[in-house]
């Protein structure tokens, strides 16, 4: 499958739900479908960034702002276009804008077996703090929880 060359990344709104949902189902084994992301939508607190690509995404990022902290809900590439530096653009992008909108610190929650995206985190600043044993309900797998303190921690695109 050809996919178009990704753009450069963008806040994404309600209207995208739905590519949203194509991509977290190719992503994960329990994925949210159009009805999660349109209610995520619904709540403040709530914000999506993706990297477009043709009439899809390329990778996706979704995230809580709340006051001046924020939380990495999840992020995703799509599998044909994984290694490409395409998380990492994205999350500078999006890290570098809760900065200047005053948040100073970051948290997550990641599978302790997902080497790749923990290197992601720990190069934008996250420092793991914490495990939740048996967290993932999919395959009882434990998560880390990791913080990211200043936006000093903040890895620059580049």
């Amino acid at each position: 499958m050809k996919i178009p060359a990704p753009q450069a990344p963008m806040r994404l709104g309600p209207e995208s739900a739905a590519v949203l949902a194509v991509l977290e189902a190719k992503c994960f084994p329990d994925p949210w479908d159009l009805a999660a992301f349109a209610a995520a939508f619904a709540r403040p607190a709530f914000a999506a960034y993706g990297i477009p690509a043709g009439t899809g995404l390329a990778a996706y990022a979704t995230f809580h702002f709340l006051g001046d902290e924020f939380e990495v809900l999840n992020i995703a590439t799509d599998p044909g276009l994984r290694g490409q530096g395409l998380a990492g653009k994205l999350f500078a992008h999006v890290l570098q804008h809760a900065a200047e909108m005053g948040m100073n610190r970051g948290y997550l929650e990641v599978r302790a077996g997902n080497v790749p995206a923990r290197r992601l985190y720990a190069r934008h600043g996250f420092i793991a703090v914490g495990l939740r044993k048996r967290y993932y309900t999919d395959t009882g797998e434990d998560a880390l929880v990791m913080v990211r303190e200043g936006a000093a921690g903040a890895a620059h695109p580049s």
